[in-house]
């Protein structure tokens, strides 16, 4: 029996984390508690994620754009050290791998983000012709994509999936306005409140999550919305009328360490229970384990679990 293919089509970028006590005000310098690279990038994070968390049987593809750099360098050896296939990673020798600078809070572990496409840029609906899918092997069980490569590049892969009948989970993040007749091409869609709001046209302080869900829904996407809510666990809704709120994991405010990459932690994690069988709850719920262990530990992708410790 040949393995499940789980692809991410992402983004890869270096992290370049900045650790303060609080967050600086407009125009006030502050002196920072350290500072570290790392590998990083939603796609790279969860291409890592499910790599780490998945068992027997499963193989983990990613395929995106970096520059021939060292940052370059280190994000596919990153890559390869959780257990992730980089042979569809291309390094461009002209454009700068992608970055991301972050300044985490120390004492909320609260994060905030600013993000350089560089290399990411160049992943454009070129290097995708309409057969890209049909000569994979093993064939693609689940197709996993976000949104810090062209939007025009992510639409054109739904549309392939669809056609190709691959299940895909798109976490549409950062979120900008998806166009209404290419959500019924998604079968998994996954977001936080904040992207939540902007894709049904709420206030974040107002969205009624519930009501989210079925919207998005009605537009629709064929399996499930899944909401995140941070520490305050999630909702999801299916198709078929299942739904529920997600429990948090319950733990001391100081065993929060880092945020950075919870959120992609938890769509790996669900893509590898989706392939695996599962239903959305149980997806959502494992999803969530995997999520609560990452945030005990620092780093966007070191701090990405292992399945053993689940």
């Amino acid at each position: 029996m040949s393995p499940k293919n789980i692809t991410i089509i992402g983004s890869l970028n270096t992290d370049l984390v900045t650790r303060t006590r609080r967050l600086p005000a407009p125009g006030e310098t502050l002196t920072a508690k350290s500072f570290n690279t790392a590998p990083g990038g939603k796609g790279a994070n969860q291409a890592a994620a499910a790599a780490r968390l998945s068992g027997d049987g499963v193989v983990v593809k990613m395929v995106g754009c970096v520059g021939g750099d060292e940052f370059g360098r280190d994000l596919k050896q990153a890559l390869v050290d959780s257990g992730v296939d980089v042979e569809g990673v291309v390094v461009d020798k002209v454009e700068k791998s992608g970055t991301a600078i972050i300044i985490v809070d120390e004492d909320t572990a609260e994060n905030r983000i600013l993000i350089n496409l560089g290399a990411n840029a160049k992943v454009t609906k070129v290097l995708f012709p309409d057969s890209y899918f049909t000569s994979m092997n093993p064939p693609i069980s689940a197709l996993l994509m976000q949104l810090e490569i062209p939007l025009q590049t992510v639409l054109h892969l739904l549309n392939l999936a669809d056609a190709a009948g691959i299940t895909s989970i798109f976490n549409p993040a950062p979120a900008v306005p998806i166009p209404v007749n290419f959500y019924p091409k998604m079968d998994h869609l996954i977001v936080n409140e904040t992207e939540a709001a902007l894709l049904t046209g709420e206030e974040v302080e107002e969205l009624d999550v519930e009501a989210a869900a079925k919207t998005l829904l009605e537009r629709g996407v064929k399996g499930s919305v899944v909401i995140t809510l941070g520490a305050k666990g999630g909702y999801f809704s299916t198709v078929d009328g299942k739904g529920g709120w997600m429990k948090p994991e319950v733990m001391e405010p100081k065993d929060v360490v880092d945020t950075t990459g919870a959120g992609d932690t938890f769509v790996g994690a669900f893509a590898v229970a989706i392939v695996e069988g599962k239903s959305v709850e149980e997806a959502v719920k494992w999803a969530g384990v995997a999520a609560g262990r990452k945030v005990r530990k620092r780093g966007a992708m070191a701090g990405i679990p292992w399945r053993n410790e689940l």
